[in-house]
């Protein structure tokens, strides 16, 4: 079963400037599924889609088996969103703002420790979020993230500006959420990130979906005498600067 599926999501904004172009995306469920892509490719349009951020002009969103644009009440509770280098409220203690989201959420409170425990916060739960190291302060965001037991986890560059040890310590978190059930989408530039974490991958340049698969069928599509042992990275700049220049041309 697929937790999310787009079919033919076009989106464009003032100007005319096509953010999506009939975009196809299968997502399915307990994945770890990437979404790679150049900066201004389309993959925060995509994301907006799928949590109602944004109207396609085109197209539909499925989510767990729900329309979003018909459902969208309902689909807002089986999904959460973390972005890297989100804000905080000042003075506000860890506990004191996962508090804030549950009644927001209309989450029991008893789950505002499960998340401490969880994202390995506990320690820190008195402390000021807006004090907290850049790695710690991620903690929070994906504790925030996971206080409706969502389904569908959206991961929007979780790992940005970490120090390595940090951002190791997010991608266990990610892996250790996913255990527990559930599906992430995931968006990083950093290739090794997501080939250590991602079952399934989607490359999107200029609005449109240009490969998928997992990362050694995607490997493949570029291996060759000049790349006889291909990185994700080998992957990456092939296809998306190939695709942009052909869109340029």
């Amino acid at each position: 079963m697929d937790a999310v599926v787009a079919r033919q999501v076009s989106k464009s904004f003032a100007g005319g400037r096509q953010a999506l172009s009939r975009v196809d995306l299968a997502i399915a469920e307990g994945a770890i599924h990437g979404l790679l892509g150049p900066n201004g490719a389309g993959k925060t349009t995509l994301i907006g889609t799928m949590v109602g951020l944004t109207a396609p002009d085109e197209g539909t969103v499925e989510v767990c088996g729900l329309d979003v644009g018909r459902h969208l009440h309902r689909v807002q509770t089986l999904v959460n969103m973390v972005r890297g280098f989100s804000g905080v409220i000042e003075k506000v203690t860890a506990r004191e703002l996962l508090t804030y989201y549950a009644h927001l959420y209309d989450a029991p409170l008893a789950r505002v420790d499960e998340v401490l425990r969880l994202t390995g916060l506990w320690e820190r739960r008195h402390q000021e979020v807006a004090l907290l190291s850049s790695g710690w302060r991620q903690r929070f965001f994906i504790a925030k993230g996971l206080i409706n037991r969502p389904r569908v986890l959206f991961l929007d560059e979780p790992t940005v500006g970490l120090d390595v040890d940090a951002a190791l310590a997010v991608r266990d978190l990610i892996r250790e959420i996913n255990r527990e059930g559930c599906t992430i989408l995931l968006t990083t530039h950093y290739m090794r990130e997501a080939e250590d974490l991602c079952s399934t991958i989607a490359l999107i340049a200029d609005g449109r979906i240009v490969a998928e698969g997992d990362p050694a069928a995607l490997k493949a599509l570029v291996r060759g005498p000049d790349l006889p042992a291909p990185t994700l990275e080998d992957v990456f700049l092939r296809l998306t600067r190939q695709t942009l220049e052909v869109a340029d041309a």
